[in-house]
This record gives C-alpha cells, structure tokens and sequence, in this order.
C-alpha cells in the first residue's frame, strides 16, 4: 500500500535579496530621508505656487504686489533726496553737472548709483576730480575740483583752453581770458603742451613780449615775439636754449636789436639772421657758443 503525503516545501529564507538588500541601504540613506522626509513636503507646498503663477495675469498681479511693496519701502521719508549740492565748479560748470546728471528731485537714494554718477561728473572736460556722497540724509553733494585753464591751442578748429598737461577743458569763449593765456599751436602741440608749459615758465619775465609757441615738424619749437621776431629752439633740451637767451638779453640786448631770426638749434653755436635789406639780400651771424 502506497503511502500519500503532501509534498516537502522549500522553505523560505528570511534574508532579503541582493538587489532587495541594496535598495534597502539606500533608502535609508541621508539624502533619500531628506529628500522624502523635506523634499515631498516642498513640493506639495509650492505645487499650487507654482500652478498658480502659471498663469501669466497672477504673474503681473504678484509682480505689481511686490514692486508696490518695495517702493513703499525706499520711498519712505527718510530715505529721499531733496536736493543737489556743487561744490568747487564755476557756474557754467555747475550747470553742466546738473544737466549731465539729469536728475528730478524728490528722488530715493536707493534709486541712486553714486559710482555712475561720479563718472558722469568727470565725463566733463573741465572736471578733474570729483567726489558724490550723501549728505545730512537728504542731500546729495557733488565736489569738484577743475582743470586750471593755462595754455590756449589754436588749431583748425578754432582756439581751445587747455591745463598744464594739455588737456582739454573748453573752446574759448570770445571775451574769455583775453591775452592772459599764452598760446601754442602747430601740428601735435596739444601732445606737446606740458613741455610748452615749461617753456613759458622759463619765459616768465619776457612773457609779455611772446606772441605763442609754435611746434614745428611735431618734434621742437619755434618763439614767436610780439615784433615778429622768430627764436628757434632745439629739439633737445630747449629750455637751457631759454636760459641763454635770456642771459644774452640781459647782457647785449640782443631781443632789442633789429634782428628777423634767432636760430638755437645747434647747441655749440647761434646763428642770427636780419631782415631783408634793400637788395633783398638776407645777412647772417653766427656766434659761437661755449658749452
């Protein structure tokens, strides 16, 4: 007689999979618990934000909502600018300042770029220094300091101020300076102004007598007096050319003699040239010149 029993079943082992076992450890992993335990919570939260200003209208009406709220804030009475001071510019400057800067006042000092405003100021030729700060809370101060107008360029386009190292400042106005002002001109003589400048500095007790510097072939300069004499400087260290002919003046007279030409462009010798005679005939003299 067969015997009949129930089949033997595997049994199951209790130890999870390799792949169960893996995904296990990284569920519990620090980022996973984050992720579900913070992340889930966020989304659901900003799920209708997000919804919500998909909408292009609830976007314009948030944006309004916030921009109303922040000008709410920087426009608050203690925040705005009532007034604009200058100080240290002439009065033509001044109003150049206050046209660049292009400002309406009440105006919030949040709304204000000091930095880009500073470079507006000094944008303006005549401006040479500048400095904008905030002032007793409600003032915006502008302080500048202005090229100090020294040399007068004549040129094609007509006769412009400059400072002591050439630059430019304005055109000349008609009654402006008068013949305060000594004159350079010449091809590249704006380039040039700082050695005219000395030049005229070496000139300080004849300076009456000079009509203007002229700057020839862009390399060295010409004297040219109020009589029409012509004094030729030398390329190179033309101001001790300056000191001779002051010296020799001094001693001989020599600016006072009918003379057309002083020519100093050699160091070791002085060459005069006299106007034209009857003949149309032009003397010269040459002096030597000890160095």
């Amino acid at each position: 007689m067969q015997q009949i029993g129930f089949p033997k079943l595997k049994k199951r082992d209790p130890a999870p999979s390799r792949l169960g076992y893996k995904f296990s450890r990284w569920m519990l992993s620090p980022f996973i618990k984050k992720s579900v335990f913070l992340g889930m919570p966020l989304i659901i939260l900003l799920l209708p934000v997000f919804i919500f200003l998909k909408d292009q209208n609830n976007k314009n009406l948030v944006e309004e909502i916030v921009l109303d709220f922040y000008r709410k804030i920087i426009e608050r009475p203690e925040f705005m600018l009532s007034a604009l001071s200058i100080q240290g510019s002439s009065d033509s400057l001044n109003a150049e300042i206050r046209e660049i800067l292009g400002l309406n006042f009440p105006i919030s000092s949040f709304d204000l770029d000091l930095a880009d405003l500073r470079n507006r100021v000094l944008s303006l030729p005549p401006v040479e220094t500048a400095e904008v700060r905030l002032e007793g809370g409600s003032i915006l101060h502008v302080k500048v300091k202005e090229k100090v107008p020294a040399l007068l360029l004549k040129d094609d386009t007509g006769i412009h101020v400059l400072n002591k190292n050439g630059d430019y400042i304005r055109p000349l106005l008609s009654t402006e300076y008068g013949s305060k002002l000594p004159v350079i001109t010449g091809e590249g003589a704006q380039k040039a102004a700082a050695e005219a400048f000395i030049l005229f500095s070496a000139l300080h007790d004849k300076l009456d007598e000079v009509r203007g510097l002229v700057l020839v072939g862009g390399r060295r300069w010409n004297i040219v007096l109020k009589s029409g004499q012509v004094i030729m400087l030398p390329e190179k260290k033309p101001e001790q050319a300056v000191q001779k002919i002051l010296i020799l003046d001094k001693a001989e007279k020599i600016l006072s003699r009918d003379i057309a030409v002083f020519d100093f462009r050699l160091p070791y010798r002085i060459t005069l040239r006299f106007p034209e005679n009857k003949d149309g005939q032009i003397n010269s003299k040459v002096i030597g010149v000890s160095n």
